[in-house]
C-alpha cells in the first residue's frame, strides 16, 4: 500500500465526525463522503476483490451507487466504472438490500467469471490510495486537515 499521512490523517478525523452522527457516512459533508465511504471499502477490495465488500451488508445499507460515483470523486473513473459494471450483474434490484442473494449470486459464479475478474483489476491498486491522498489535498481546508 501507498503511504498516505495525509489521508491517514483525514480519515481519522472523519470516522470520529461520523462517530457524532451515528456512524452514517451519507450525514457527512459531501467533501467527507468520498474518503468516508472508500478508505474502507478500497482496503476490502485490496483483501478480496469486489466479493469481499459485496459479501457483507455496509452500516446503514447505501446503495451501490455511492461508491462508484465516490470513485468518480476522487477521480478513479476505472475502478467506478468497474464496480458499476459488477454490481450491474446482479439479476435482481437493490443487490445491497439482499445480503443472501448477494451471497447465493456469488457463490454461482464461476471463479473466472467477470465480476470477479473487474475486481481483481481493481485489486491492490495503489493508484487509487494516491487518488484519495490527493483529494484530500485538493480539499484540505473544507476537510479541515
Amino acid at each position: 500500500m501507498v503511504e498516505t499521512p495525509l489521508l491517514d490523517q483525514a480519515a481519522e478525523q472523519i470516522y470520529k465526525e461520523m462517530e457524532k452522527l451515528g456512524e452514517d457516512p451519507l450525514k457527512l459533508p459531501p467533501v467527507a463522503q468520498p474518503i468516508a465511504l472508500l478508505y474502507t471499502f478500497q482496503a476490502m477490495v485490496d483483501n478480496g476483490g469486489f466479493r469481499y465488500p459485496l459479501e457483507g451488508d455496509f452500516p446503514f445499507n447505501p446503495p451501490y451507487s455511492v461508491f462508484v460515483e465516490a470513485y468518480r470523486r476522487i477521480g478513479a473513473n476505472g475502478a467506478a466504472d468497474s464496480f458499476a459494471k459488477a454490481i450491474s450483474r446482479f439479476p435482481f434490484d437493490d443487490p445491497h438490500l439482499r445480503q443472501e442473494e448477494r451471497n447465493e449470486f456469488l457463490d454461482s459464479l464461476p471463479e473466472d467469471d467477470e465480476l470477479f475478474q473487474l475486481g481483481d483489476a481493481v485489486c491492490g491498486d495503489d493508484s487509487i490510495w494516491e487518488l484519495m491522498e490527493k483529494y484530500v489535498e485538493e480539499n484540505r481546508v473544507e476537510l479541515k486537515v
